[in-house]
């Protein structure tokens, strides 16, 4: 198997032929190659590679190497390299060393030359940063002349040759570097065999391929998706909801525990024997017949009729998106009805491809807003300018509280709902927004209502585009603006017959104008996307006894978590999934000895590495299991309400009631350990109520520089605590 490209050559003619060939000894191809270099070379030309010596005429000088692609070692050199190792060419002592270092350091540092030699030959790249190691490779060669003779056809070429012709010929890079890596393996299994064996253990370990084959039980049902993607206000988590309501067993999978619950309460009132499940609460019967509970904690292990997946386009999250795809893989589900955005670009072909791995049939409906989306032509001067039912989003707890003191001074009192505040206190700050007598109905909120709340917002107004995602301060993008914007216009609702959406700023208003000016699909090329997947604890911990066993000694949590990672290897349709904050609690946890499975459980628990409050909290915990198998909840004592509110205050309640939900979190993995998880629960009402009543109060000023945010060093809303 071959073929030729034409490229640009000397003179302006095309003759430059490179050439991607299955076997260097393809008779037709040496052919076709003597008979394009007899057009291009002049009769009698010199015959020339990389300062090969040729025993029939050793006096000739070579000439001066060069490294640039199709300089020497186009169709021309490389045959020239063909044809003198059949004329029983040679590289001096000198040379061939020279060679092989430099074909050492491009395997170190070329990355399709590294993932080469560690998937394909399992060979640990970590070899090649050693220098004592190149130098025992050096004479292992030396010594074996069939080990050189193997090798000098490579060593001829420089590497240029063969990196440049790139990733359209991988297989063709692959034989031509087989040799090197022949050689390498065998002298790696002679002089490191052991520590070899342990590494090839290690990765077939962290083997992450083919995840639909965790569930096999899934894998033996007949599954049918049914896709229901479209803009937000398009009816389609109303379709599937349909569906589970009639049918005699099912589950709804949410994002947010705000809205696990409220699909709960729709239940239970539909007079649906339901159960709530998050990772803070249980709540409802064991044999409920239906369940709503947060993505997290979606049920693998029963069969149900109907299951809901709420905002699938979180798939392809790396931080949380391996929630998503343990539920698309492993639900028990005969109807699986999957809901979310059309957007990313590739996310319908990524749920196919999903689903053919599974081997479900599929089916897909588009939904169409129901209410149109108006961008208004000015953005609003101030606060002044905002009305009832308007929402504004912004991104950092400084920014809500700023804006609820300004509305406060205004005679506008708004409802606040963001990520750290407890659930009930969420709940009922929503109920407030929507009830027409509660005199609140602005509300300031976070990007989180984004995420199908059931609000009735007439129009949403950005304070900013811009937010901290974790990493860096960075502009919103078009799927997010659209998400967010598409929260206002409410089918059936009080304001109307459309959604209206503007900004603070004229320049972030002609931002989503010409964001939701666009068609949800219009950015047409994009990159083939990639579900997100995570190990399980049992992969974990297999692998970190069989590490631990292989170095002979204890290793930290934190460590095994680093090196699985590095092992790790995913399907092509899968991407890994980044575990920071697992690794940071396993820093936090270093001096907690523990089993590696209950280690992890508690690397799991839902705290942002940020908030050092609640890490303090779970680090305390942890210790006292690991002494004594028991962990009591502390006592909880709240001052006196004060009159003075400042956003501290609520900040510092925040604090509290996290570290009550890690307590109960606990308690849910751990029962009697845990057992205290009753005292938690009445601590958390009683600081909601605290928490409730202070945000009914004008608060006092805040300070511009965010200093209570800085309190708690939080300048930013991640919103982890409406997951479970």
């Amino acid at each position: 198997e071959y073929h030729f490209q034409l490229g640009a050559g000397c003179g302006g003619m095309a003759i430059a032929l490179q050439f991607f060939c299955r076997s260097a000894r393809a008779c037709p191809l040496r052919q076709a190659l003597r008979r394009h270099r007899a057009e291009v070379r002049p009769p009698g030309g010199p015959l020339h590679s990389r300062g090969v010596h040729h025993r029939a005429s050793s006096g000739e000088v070579p000439p001066p190497r060069s490294s640039a692609p199709g300089e020497l070692y186009g169709v021309s050199g490389v045959l020239d390299v063909f044809e003198a190792a059949e004329a029983d060419a040679v590289l001096d002592p000198a040379e061939w060393r020279a060679a092989l270092k430099e074909w050492w350091h491009v395997c170190e540092t070329a990355p399709s030359l590294r993932g080469l030699l560690e998937d394909t030959h399992e060979v640990p790249a970590f070899f090649l940063k050693s220098g004592r190691v190149f130098e025992q490779f050096k004479s292992f060669v030396g010594e074996r002349p069939e080990v050189l003779t193997a090798l000098q056809t490579l060593l001829l070429v420089p590497p240029s040759q063969i990196l440049c012709l790139g990733s359209r010929a991988a297989n063709d890079v692959e034989e031509c570097m087989e040799p090197f890596f022949v050689a390498l393996r065998q002298f790696l299994e002679e002089f490191y065999g052991k520590q070899l064996l342990a590494y090839r253990r290690a990765k077939r370990l962290a083997n992450l391929q083919n995840p639909h084959l965790w569930f096999p039980a899934a894998r033996r049902l007949q599954r049918r998706w049914l896709l229901h993607l479209g803009p937000t206000n398009s009816g389609k988590t109303h379709a599937a909801m349909s569906r589970l309501f009639a049918a005699q067993s099912g589950v709804y999978m949410s994002p947010l525990r705000l809205l696990a619950w409220e699909m709960y309460e729709k239940m239970r009132k539909a007079g649906i024997r339901c159960a709530l499940r998050t990772g803070q609460e249980c709540i409802g019967p064991e044999d409920a017949t239906h369940v709503a509970c947060t993505i997290e904690m979606a049920p693998v292990g029963y069969k149900v009729d109907v299951a809901v997946v709420d905002e699938v386009q979180l798939v392809v999250d790396i931080a949380r998106g391996s929630a998503w795809t343990r539920a698309l893989l492993g639900v028990q589900a005969r109807e699986l009805h999957v809901c979310g955005a059309a957007e990313p670009p590739g996310l319908l072909d990524l749920l196919r491809r999903l689903s053919v791995d599974c081997g479900d049939e599929i089916s897909a409906e588009a939904h169409q807003r129901m209410v149109p989306l108006v961008v208004e032509e000015k953005p609003l001067r101030n606060l002044e300018d905002v009305q009832a039912g308007d929402c504004i989003i912004c991104f950092t707890r400084h920014d809500i509280m700023l804006t609820k003191i300004e509305l406060d001074k205004l005679g506008k009192p708004p409802s606040i709902i963001y990520g750290s505040l407890p659930p009930t206190v969420r709940r009922e700050q929503s109920a407030l927004f929507n009830d027409p007598s509660s005199g609140r109905h602005i509300l300031v909120a976070s990007d989180a209502i984004g995420m199908g709340l059931n609000l009735d917002i007439r129009r949403v107004v950005f304070r900013t585009l811009r937010k901290f995602d974790g990493e860096s301060t960075r502009q919103l993008t078009a799927a997010e603006i659209r998400q967010i914007a598409g929260r206002a216009g409410r089918f059936g609702g009080r304001y109307g017959d459309r959604g209206l959406v503007t900004c603070l700023s004229h320049e972030d208003l002609e931002v989503v104008r010409k964001t939701l000016g666009l068609h949800n699909g219009a950015e047409a090329s994009h990159d083939k996307l990639c579900a997100a997947v995570f190990p399980t604890a049992a992969q974990l911990e297999s692998f970190s006894h069989a590490l631990e066993a292989d170095v002979g000694q204890f290793l930290p949590f934190a460590d095994l978590l680093e090196r699985f990672f590095a092992l790790a290897s995913v399907s092509p349709t899968y991407v890994l999934a980044r575990a920071d904050n697992v690794v940071e609690a396993a820093r936090a946890l270093a001096e907690v000895r523990l089993p590696p499975g209950e280690k992890f459980t508690f690397c799991q628990t839902p705290v942002s590495s940020r908030d050092v409050v609640a890490v303090a909290a779970l680090r305390d915990f942890a210790q006292k299991y690991a002494e004594s198998g028991r962990a009591f909840f502390p006592d909880i004592v709240l001052a006196e309400p004060t009159l003075a509110v400042t956003a501290r205050h609520i900040f510092e309640l925040e604090g509290l009631h996290k570290v009550c939900d890690v307590y109960t979190w606990l308690a849910g993995r751990f029962p009697d350990a845990f057992s205290d998880a009753g005292a938690a629960e009445k601590a958390k009402q009683m600081i909601a109520v605290r928490i409730t009543q202070y945000l009914q109060q004008q608060l006092s000023t805040l300070s511009e520089d965010g200093e209570e945010d800085n309190f708690f060093d939080s300048h930013h809303l991640d919103d982890e605590e409406f997951i479970g």
